[in-house]
């Protein structure tokens, strides 16, 4: 057997157990392993640790001295493991990338919990509006609604990344008491080709300018040329500053709607094309991994939005 760590290892705790066996139980490991560690040991050392002459374990002189220096060796070890550990978990960053759909005040809201949980992490949050941003800033989570085109299929996602669902979230399409007071209150869905209707940009640039929608088996599609563009939390302002109808996750509208400074439009109607907020990161082995923790705490945290959203 190659001398390495491990069997300096072994030999330490077998000295210090004081048998063979004992020093097996505490690592965990077969007895005849151990034997196997500390003849290979001896061979490599080209000395006997050990008199075979008694019962009792007996370090020979040699065998001595070389547990003075292996266990010396074995603790400096073990102390710049334990000193880097400690390190690192100080300098410790998370680069958290924000797709353009996504509430940039539902992800405020989950920090302050997640710092009190885990302090030694820290946090950057990055607006990512177009693909290529992903690589350029080096993102380790990126959060966003499910990636799909106007009809619905899925935009294929790179090889060997994770996409972990985080929460479900409705459609709402809304607009302020102010607009409606101006220009009516749309009963129907095509009653919308005389209102201005704003489109989402998505993170791959799909404009989304057809809505869908269903009451009691009936179904409707509405293209429209929007009178304006944007991102999400953009859209939810303009909504809130009159410029139209919007049509967005209910839970980036749920304090606006519960405040009345939005109100739902067509209530009679849902509007189909809900979709799941999801993370997407690499595979990470670590449990107990920072990228893994930061995913838990927002399946945790992004809980209360499912309930609230099945309300609004």
């Amino acid at each position: 057997m190659r001398t390495n760590i491990r069997v300096i290892e072994i030999f330490v705790r077998v000295v210090e157990s004081g048998s063979f066996v004992a020093a097996a139980r505490n690592l965990l490991i077969d007895p005849a392993a151990v034997s196997r560690a500390i003849k290979g040991l001896e061979e490599n050392l080209g000395i006997l640790l050990f008199t075979r002459s008694t019962r009792v374990l007996k370090l020979t002189a040699e065998g001595a001295r070389f547990y003075r220096d292996g266990a010396q060796m074995l603790r400096s070890f073990e102390e710049t493991i334990r000193r880097f550990q400690a390190d690192t978990a100080v300098q410790r960053q998370l680069r958290i990338g924000m797709g353009p759909a996504l509430s940039r005040r539902m992800m405020l809201r989950a920090i302050p919990s997640f710092q009190d949980r885990y302090p030694q992490v820290r946090l950057i949050l990055l607006s990512i509006n177009d693909p290529a941003e992903i690589r350029d800033e080096g993102i380790d989570v990126l959060v966003r609604p499910r990636s799909t085109r106007q009809r619905g299929a899925e935009h294929r996602q790179p090889q060997g990344l994770v996409v972990r669902r985080l929460m479900q979230s409705p459609i709402m399409v809304c607009a302020s008491p102010g607009y409606l007071e101006r220009r009516g209150v749309p009963r129907a869905p095509a009653d919308l080709a005389g209102h201005s209707c704003t489109a989402l940009l998505t993170l791959e640039h799909d404009v989304q300018d057809e809505w869908h929608f269903a009451t009691s088996g009936t179904r409707q599609k509405i293209k429209f040329a929007p009178t304006l563009t944007a991102h999400g939390d953009e859209l939810r302002e303009a909504a809130l500053a009159g410029c139209g109808i919007v049509r967005l996750l209910a839970c980036h509208v749920e304090d606006e709607i519960r405040s009345g400074a939005l109100v739902p439009v067509l209530p009679d109607w849902e509007c189909l094309g809900g979709l799941p907020i999801v993370a997407i990161y690499r595979k990470t082995r670590p449990a107990l991994s920072p990228v893994n923790a930061f995913v838990g705490h927002l399946v945790r945290a992004f809980r209360r939005y499912d309930a609230s959203s099945a309300r609004a």
